[in-house]
């Protein structure tokens, strides 16, 4: 009797795989973190990226801490488009908003 080969699963991107396995339940936060600061200077310019001095991920929430008070001032004005070219990046709606102290 003729039995038919089962198919195969399709091979995975080693990057999609790995991305995959870095972002689970207990370090979301954290992978986005990391996947913005990889693309904060390239995005938002050599300026604001020496003037960051930190970035955290709570709460679906982009905290930008910012050293010099005009940039201050500029990206809380820009807030919304910082976070609709990120969630872009991500290739889904994870920011739901950024504030910036």
């Amino acid at each position: 009797m003729y039995k038919p080969i089962p198919k195969k699963p399709e091979p995975t991107e080693l990057k999609t795989a790995f991305l995959r396995l870095l972002r689970n339940q207990k370090n979301e936060a954290g992978y986005f973190k990391a996947r913005t600061k990889l693309v904060w200077e390239k995005f938002f310019g050599k300026h604001t990226a020496d003037n960051t001095r930190d970035l955290m991920v709570r709460n679906h929430k982009l905290y930008v801490y910012v050293t010099n008070a005009p940039l201050r001032n500029q990206l809380t004005m820009v807030r919304e488009g910082i976070r609709q070219r990120l969630n872009e990046e991500f290739g889904e709606e994870y920011l739901e908003e950024v504030i910036v102290k």
